[in-house]
């Protein structure tokens, strides 16, 4: 699995087209530490977070007293977190598929980004975060939910701040495809593309890692008519669902 094909120009880009809204979003961050906490449902102490960009939701939960480490792949997003994060986080900069830790965690988390690769690099990753948790451990993941993006935000375009954005949906492969470009270089195109699961889907993919599904929570929905964000709508429209995961016995 090579993660920087189009990884790190993305989210790279990205970061640097957007303003920083981070003071803007501090009670909705605190807010998702809370939400983390309650789905989780137990006292935890140890957290690694992967894909954490620039540690915001890390600094939330570090707030809250959780130990946290992030892993994030992208350099730019890293030296953010750095410049940004107490010393109490422990930050990594390093690939998903390689990255080795010393150590186990309570809860391993992935939010906003499964899906990069093909099946078998997002059951190789399973794998992996199975092997991060510790044995009475617990996994939250965000998959994207293919009923949304294929009816409700294929097609749909956007401007935000110095960008404008595009929706797509590729059936043949069940991907989410979402396109960047900067107002001013309109042909330098940058795209990610996630894989989107059904719940059938991703429980067989988990069980093939050894894990199981113990939690299903919805996420948000955008209204593109109305311009309005539901935090969290119904199962079969929100444009992801939160999956909790143990170690199957």
């Amino acid at each position: 699995m090579t993660t920087n094909e189009w990884v790190i120009p993305f989210y790279k880009n990205q970061f640097e087209w957007l303003r920083d809204i981070e003071p803007e979003m501090a009670s909705y961050l605190q807010k998702d530490a809370e939400k983390i906490e309650e789905q989780i449902g137990a006292r935890f102490e140890s957290m690694l977070d992967i894909g954490a960009g620039i540690g915001s939701i890390a600094r939330a939960l570090d707030a809250r007293g959780i130990t946290v480490t992030t892993l994030e792949l992208v350099p730019e997003l890293v030296e953010a977190s750095r410049l940004r994060s107490p010393k109490t986080i422990d930050i990594h900069m390093g690939d998903f598929y390689t990255y080795t830790f010393p150590t186990q965690f309570d809860v391993v988390s992935y939010f906003d980004g499964f899906g990069i690769g093909t099946d078998d690099d997002q059951l190789t990753l399973l794998k992996r975060m199975k092997s991060w948790m510790k044995d009475e451990g617990f996994a939250l993941i965000d998959i994207y939910n293919p009923n949304y993006w294929r009816t409700i935000a294929a097609g749909q375009k956007m401007k935000i701040d110095e960008a404008e954005r595009l929706y797509s949906f590729d059936e043949e492969n069940c991907r989410m495809i979402d396109s960047w470009w900067h107002n001013e270089n309109p042909e330098e195109v940058v795209t990610q593309s996630l894989r989107c699961y059904t719940i059938d889907e991703i429980s067989a993919l988990c069980k093939k890692a050894g894990l199981t599904i113990t939690g299903i929570f919805p996420g948000g929905a955008m209204d593109f008519d109305k311009w309005a964000y539901t935090e969290t709508a119904p199962l079969s429209s929100c444009l992801s669902y939160r999956i909790k995961l143990k170690k199957t016995t």
